[in-house]
C-alpha cells in the first residue's frame, strides 16, 4: 500500500479497526494485481469466461470458502460460513466490460480491440475478491454467513434477473445485500448514496408498423408505415411534458427508426425502438398506456397496422433506510463526516442490482475514485487503485456489523472482533 493507505482507518476507537486495516493492507497488492489483469482482458456481458476463471483461481484454496458451481455460465458465487449458524449477508460485484475502444495509454490498458473496462467493474470485482480474503481471516468473529456474488452481464443483459431466478440467492436466503459502484465526481473513498428510491427503471419498447406497399406512381393504393412512424415519433416526443408531473421524473429516448422495402416502391414495414425511464411504477404505467393510445391513433389515421412490445430489464432500485444508516455510521466512524454524502435526488441511471434489493433489504452506494477523473463510459476512464482499500474495508465492515446486528436482535450478544 502506498503512503496514502495510512489514512484508511482514522478512527481511534479500535482494535477491530486495526485488525481489519492490517488484513486489508496484506491483500491489497494481490487485489491491485488482479484489477490490472482484469483490465487488460475485458469481456462483454455473458462472455466473461476468462474473468470468471481468474476469480475462481484466486478464490480457490481460501480457507472456509465454498465456491459454488456456476448458476449461469460465467458467474462466480461463493459462501463463507462463520463460527455458528446465523443470518446471511450477500455482497455483489459486476464483472463485465463495455464495447468501447480504450484511450488511456496505461501500461495495463485493454489488450482487446473494441473492449474496455469503462465502468469500473474491474475495480468492483477486485474489491469483492479482497473482501472475501479478509473475511476468510475473520470467521472466528461472526456467526452466520457471507455470500460473494461476482455477477456477469450488468451492462447489456441485466443478467442479475437470470442469476436470481436460477437460485443464486436461495440457499441461504439473504438477510441483507450490498453493492458499490465507482464514482468519479467525489474524492477518493467518499461514499455517496440515499435512502429509498435510488435509481430509475428502464422499459425498452419496440413498435412495429406494417403497411401496404405500392409503386410510387400509385401512392393512393399504399399505406406508408414510414410516414406513420414519423408521425408517431412526433406525437410521442411530447408525452413526458403532457403526461408526467413536473414534480416527477421520466425520460423518453428513441434508439432507432428503421424501415425496409422488400417488395414495391412504398415501404411495407417500419420499426421504432427506444426506452422509457421513470422513478415511480405508476409513471411507467401511465407512459406505457399513452404510447399504446398514440399508436392506435396513428394506425387509425394512416391505415397501417401496428403493435408494441414492452420489456422492463431494469426495475426501480430502492435502498433500505436502516442499511443506508449503517453504511453512513460505518463510513463516519472510520473516516469522518466528510467522507459520507447524501444524494439530493435519485439518479435516472439504472442498475440490475434492483433484483437483489427485491429479495432482501440492502444498499447500493457510490464509492469516490477522485474528482478530476474521466467519467464512466468514457474511453479515458480508469478505476483508481487508491479507492480499492476503502471499498474492501466498507464491504468487510458492512458484512460484520450487519451480522452482529442480526445476532443482537436474535437475543444473543454480538461476537467481538
Amino acid at each position: 500500500m502506498n503512503s496514502k493507505s495510512s489514512s484508511l482507518t482514522s478512527s481511534a476507537n479500535s482494535k477491530p479497526d486495526a485488525r481489519i486495516r492490517r488484513l486489508v493492507e496484506k491483500v491489497l497488492p494481490e487485489v491491485i494485481e488482479v484489477r490490472h489483469a482484469l483490465h487488460r482482458r475485458p469481456e462483454l456481458a455473458g462472455e466473461e469466461v476468462g474473468t470468471a476463471s481468474l476469480i475462481r483461481e484466486k478464490l480457490r484454496g481460501v480457507r472456509g470458502l465454498d465456491v459454488r458451481k456456476p448458476y449461469l455460465k460465467t458467474d462466480v458465487v461463493a459462501l463463507l460460513a462463520g463460527k455458528n449458524p446465523g443470518a446471511n449477508v450477500t455482497l455483489r460485484a459486476d464483472i463485465d466490460a463495455l464495447p468501447m475502444q480504450e484511450e488511456t495509454g496505461l501500461p495495463y490498458a485493454s489488450e482487446i480491440p473494441g473492449r474496455m473496462h469503462g465502468c469500473g467493474h474491474d475495480g468492483h470485482a477486485a474489491i469483492l475478491l479482497g473482501a472475501a480474503k479478509v473475511l476468510a481471516e475473520l470467521t472466528d468473529c461472526f456467526d452466520g454467513s457471507v455470500r460473494f456474488v461476482f455477477q456477469p452481464g450488468e451492462e447489456c443483459g441485466a443478467m442479475a434477473r437470470f442469476l436470481v431466478a436460477a437460485g443464486a440467492l436461495d440457499s441461504p436466503k439473504p438477510d441483507a445485500v450490498y453493492a458499490l459502484h465507482a464514482h468519479s465526481t467525489v474524492p477518493v473513498g467518499t461514499v455517496k448514496t440515499k435512502s429509498g428510491v435510488l435509481m430509475a427503471a428502464i422499459d425498452t419498447f419496440r413498435i412495429t408498423l406494417t403497411g401496404r406497399s405500392s409503386i410510387r406512381s400509385e401512392p393512393e393504393k399504399a399505406a406508408d408505415p414510414l410516414v406513420a412512424a414519423a408521425d408517431l415519433v412526433t406525437r410521442m416526443q411530447g408525452l413526458i411534458a403532457s403526461k408526467v408531473s413536473p414534480l416527477d421524473s421520466a425520460i423518453l429516448v428513441f434508439k432507432s427508426l428503421k424501415a425496409e422495402n422488400p417488395v414495391g416502391d412504398v415501404l411495407c414495414c417500419a420499426e421504432i425502438e427506444g426506452t422509457l425511464r421513470y422513478l415511480r411504477e405508476e409513471t411507467g404505467e401511465v407512459l406505457r398506456t399513452a404510447v399504446r393510445r398514440q399508436l392506435k391513433a396513428v394506425m387509425t389515421a394512416s391505415g397501417v397496422g401496428g403493435k408494441v412490445k414492452f420489456e422492463t430489464p431494469y426495475r426501480i432500485s430502492r435502498n433500505d433506510p436502516a442499511c443506508v444508516e449503517l453504511l453512513r455510521r460505518i463510513t463516519v466512524e472510520t473516516w469522518g463526516e466528510r467522507m459520507f454524502q447524501f444524494m439530493e435526488q435519485p439518479s435516472m441511471g439504472s442498475e440490475d442490482f434492483c433484483y437483489f434489493l427485491e429479495r432482501a433489504p440492502g444498499a447500493f452506494f457510490n464509492l469516490g475514485i477522485g474528482e478530476n477523473r474521466a467519467y464512466c463510459h468514457n474511453a479515458a476512464f480508469d478505476f483508481n487503485d487508491e479507492a480499492l482499500p476503502y471499498g474492501i474495508t466498507l464491504m468487510v465492515k458492512l458484512a460484520l456489523e450487519t451480522l452482529a446486528a442480526k445476532k443482537r436482535r436474535s437475543g444473543t450478544a454480538a461476537s467481538p472482533l
